[in-house]
């Protein structure tokens, strides 16, 4: 990020799973051919700053056991396995996964659409290498083990059936050794979701990619949810499962830079979370909507100025630095634009290897970078944790770390009372309702802005980034109640990106 726009750095390893319709003459849904959202060059090296050593960051997420049936009451045939397939260790667990996604779209298709559902027609094939060529075509006479490796996961509207991948170097196998077997089932429920829509006739309104993929990333929350709830027949998710959900679609995701209003877009990772979320927790009649009510988009678009440094400000703190024109900005917007009673300008403690937080009274999580000390009302900025995190996410796993801190501010001025989880949700609210007024869309942009803030922006990607870093920090289960789980402070940011800074005040 540096002033006229906040940075994006796309992590390796993120891809996209999108669909495409298939011939004109046929119904058809699948997957477009992976394509690894990798930016040649990484984010710059900070240039105003000693550069402290810092290990290669690792992946500190702990990868989730495989999720195990609750029911012996498990469709053997839900799944197309093959004569020869390698066992697998969740091979149950997706099979209890597709007898729950019958059952329940058996029951809540008539209460939402008023007719009985049908069954997938074809079967859901495991797809390996060595498996004879038994799978159908979709649009062509057979599906080969490599058109699969392509595509990943597809539903085919041709003969109303289903593949994954189930290689052991495939993605999905991948996902699930790195964040739990969650992130497959997720995947199935997302492609079921594209068998609802042939039976609705979504899939010949000439919709947008973009439209169907956010339906069906919300019915796939939706599920997710009901087996989070404990109301799957056969299958229960824990927070950890949950975790994993969020995870597959933040990986399986728009590369940045791609518009997703072209063919075969998905979404940001912030998108793609926003849509599971509101399935999530609102249900799949909500989700139905969606059609006709779509979720807002944010930008993943490059601006000019932005695809000569894949959208990465210097890690510096002079005045086109990250940390040096983010800290005005907040101060503009809390101090300057709100003038909220009570709220100072906030001067940044820079804290370098080897140096103390002196501070009696810290307000918030110093280990993400950044925190308020209330009694010399001033922000002390780790350097080391905020320079691993550049590294690591990019620039505004930094801007989220900051405007943390000033949020923090904000609640005692307001005369917050609230302590651990509720105080650290609302100031994650509180950072998105700034974030919302640095997001270059018109429906999002409020109007009038100080002329001393138009140079400021979110560059396509900072919301991923924001999620990424979330996802590490969060709390590992609903229970632990310190600082919230991924899934409730990716919800609590999201309110403010959304609906803005008075969404989250009226929680006081």
């Amino acid at each position: 990020m540096h002033r006229g726009r906040l940075l994006t750095f796309a992590i390796a390893g993120v891809v996209t799973l999108s669909s495409c319709a298939g011939a004109a003459e046929v119904t058809s849904e699948r997957a477009d051919p992976i394509a690894p959202a990798i930016v040649d060059d990484p984010p710059p090296t900070p240039t105003t700053v000693d550069d402290p050593s810092v290990d290669d960051p690792s992946d500190p997420i702990e990868p989730a056991p495989s999720p195990q049936p609750t029911s012996t009451d498990i469709d053997p045939d839900a799944i197309n396995l093959g004569m020869n397939k390698p066992p697998r260790a969740y091979d149950d667990f997706l099979l209890a996964v597709m007898t729950d996604l019958d059952v329940w779209w058996s029951a809540i298709y008539p209460e939402i659409y008023g007719e009985a559902f049908t069954s997938l027609e074809g079967d859901v094939y495991a797809a390996y290498p060595g498996r004879p060529d038994d799978i159908p075509g979709c649009g062509a006479p057979r599906t080969t083990y490599e058109d699969v490796q392509e595509y990943v996961a597809f539903y085919c509207g041709v003969g109303d059936f289903m593949v994954y991948d189930d290689g052991d170097d495939g993605l999905l196998a991948e996902l699930a050794r790195e964040y739990g077997a969650a992130t497959i089932g997720t995947v199935l429920a997302h492609e079921f979701a594209h068998a609802i829509q042939l039976r609705i006739g979504a899939l010949d309104r000439a919709l947008p990619t973009i439209r169907t993929e956010q339906q069906a990333d919300c019915f796939a929350g939706a599920w997710t949810g009901r087996a989070a709830r404990g109301e799957a027949s056969t299958v229960r998710f824990s927070d950890g499962d949950v975790r994993a959900g969020l995870i597959a679609m933040t990986k399986v995701s728009d590369p940045v830079g791609i518009d997703q209003f072209d063919p075969g877009g998905h979404g940001s990772g912030f998108d793609r979370v926003g849509a599971f979320q509101v399935g999530f927790n609102d249900g799949p009649a909500r989700c139905a909507e969606l059609l006709d009510d779509p979720l807002p988009l944010m930008p993943n678009q490059f601006t000019t100025g932005d695809v000569g440094n894949g959208g990465n400000a210097a890690f510096g703190y002079g005045d086109g630095d990250l940390v040096g024109f983010l800290p005005e900005d907040l101060n503009r917007y809390w101090d300057e634009e709100l003038d909220i009673t009570g709220l100072d300008r906030l001067d940044v403690v820079v804290l370098r290897p080897g140096d103390d937080a002196e501070c009696d009274d810290l307000r918030g999580d110093l280990t993400l970078g950044a925190a308020w000390c209330a009694s010399t009302n001033e922000v002390l900025f780790d350097e080391p944790v905020a320079l691993e995190l550049y590294r690591d996410f990019g620039d505004f796993a930094v801007g989220y770390a900051l405007g943390t801190a000033w949020s923090e501010a904000v609640q005692d001025a307001l005369g917050s009372d609230l302590t651990g989880e509720p105080r650290a949700l609302l100031s994650d609210c509180l950072t998105g309702g700034w974030v919302k007024t640095v997001t270059p869309i018109d429906f999002v942009l409020p109007q009038p802005r100080l002329a001393t803030r138009d140079s400021v922006r979110i560059s396509a990607g900072d919301l991923d980034e924001a999620i990424q870093t979330v996802l590490v920090i969060g709390d590992t289960g609903v229970d632990d109640n310190v600082i919230g789980n991924a899934f409730e402070k990716i919800d609590a940011f999201r309110t403010g990106v959304i609906d803005g800074t008075d969404a989250c005040l009226a929680q006081l």
